[in-house]
């Protein structure tokens, strides 16, 4: 079957566009007839053509830039990973054969797919772990993981990006390879799960009332206990880093728990919830208030460090910022970078994950 993503997908789809579009030009001339029926052939042929060329490059970009997963996705379909998932706490811990079975890249990282159900939130979906070439060898030889010489980073995506954006688009594997040869002193764990786990809905990493989805668990608690179980270890704090609304989540997961963040990167991202139009108003009044910065802040018990990242060419990110820094926050330590030129974009985003990976290890 033809996989969204896949080079074959893409390919196929290329060849017929090229073909559909030199077949109308040569043959355009010998196709023409007079009469409504042949008007209406040439139609539907200008439209067959016109139609896989925007196809081939809508494949191309979302290949660019992991939007959507599959077929399925695209359509707002959620893919019902329940039936394959496994508990969070039914996990074997990791060992050179399950190892074996991860993607190697190019620089000896081993990076996990998971399907994992998380216990408290209900929500099942897909985990990736990305383990540096030094932790990797530690595994392999049985060695457990050093928790004094490594770090746990959680990788959070936009809407309506999948999880597999930060492998595909922002080559994350690499930025976090060249972050550990830069600092041989520390190992970076890369843990990349699912944000958008409600097809076409738009959840902000938020819980929903009356049972709806509990994104915020999901990527919280639920996660923790996932990735503790899954690398045999416990009692660590993580760092975050998030772009466009994955910001927004970062920012706000790290202060509603800091007893499980330590420190958060908001790249492209804002400070309030961005809710879409079509969500129940009184379900929407409902989360602007459960999530308004001022009253989260005001319920922290601690402290917490923040990297700000914006860009002049962003204009919704760079106002939403601009209002941010505005405010006084008595509980947040922020550094701010101001990017001067660029979009809402990946290739902007890429150029300052070195950035945030190093400010986020220290």
């Amino acid at each position: 079957m033809l996989e969204l993503n896949s080079d074959l997908t893409f390919w196929v789809f290329a060849t017929l566009s090229g073909a559909s579009l030199l077949f109308l030009l040569l043959f355009w001339r010998k196709l023409f007839k007079k009469g409504l029926v042949n008007l209406l052939f040439r139609f539907l042929l200008l439209a067959l053509c016109q139609v896989l060329i925007i196809s081939t490059l809508g494949i191309a970009i979302n290949k660019r830039n992991g939007f959507y997963s599959s077929w399925g996705d695209l359509i707002g379909r959620t893919t019902d990973f329940a039936a394959t998932a496994v508990a969070s706490n039914q996990f074997i811990t990791l060992d050179a054969t399950i190892l074996n079975g991860g993607e190697r890249s190019f620089d000896g990282q081993v990076i996990i797919r998971d399907i994992v159900k998380g216990e408290n939130s209900g929500v099942s979906n897909l985990v990736y772990i990305i383990l540096p070439k030094s932790l990797v060898s530690r595994i392999e030889s049985g060695l457990p993981i050093n928790l004094k010489q490594t770090k746990v980073f959680e990788f959070l995506a936009g809407y309506p990006a999948q999880p597999e954006f930060w492998i595909r688009s922002l080559n994350i594997a690499k930025a976090l390879s060249n972050s550990e040869n830069a600092n041989p002193g520390t190992s970076i764990i890369g843990v990349i799960p699912a944000v958008n786990i409600a097809g076409k809905q738009d959840l902000e990493c938020m819980n929903f009332p009356n049972g709806g989805p509990q994104a915020e668990t999901w990527l919280t608690t639920d996660l923790h206990a996932f990735v503790n179980n899954r690398l045999g270890i416990k009692n660590v704090r993580w760092g975050l880093i998030g772009v466009s609304t994955g910001g927004w989540c970062s920012a706000m997961l790290s202060i509603k728990h800091g007893d499980l963040f330590y420190g958060a990167v908001s790249i492209a991202g804002y400070y309030r919830p961005a809710l879409a139009k079509k969500i129940d108003p009184a379900i929407r009044a409902h989360l602007n208030k459960v999530y308004a910065f001022p009253q989260l802040e005001d319920a922290m018990s601690g402290r917490i460090n923040m990297l700000l990242i914006a860009s002049k060419g962003d204009p919704y990110s760079f106002k939403e910022t601009k209002k941010f820094r505005a405010l006084v926050h008595p509980n947040i330590d922020y550094k701010y970078i101001e990017i001067p030129s660029g979009g809402h974009n990946a290739r902007v985003w890429i150029s300052q994950l070195g950035i945030a990976l190093d400010w986020l290890k220290v």
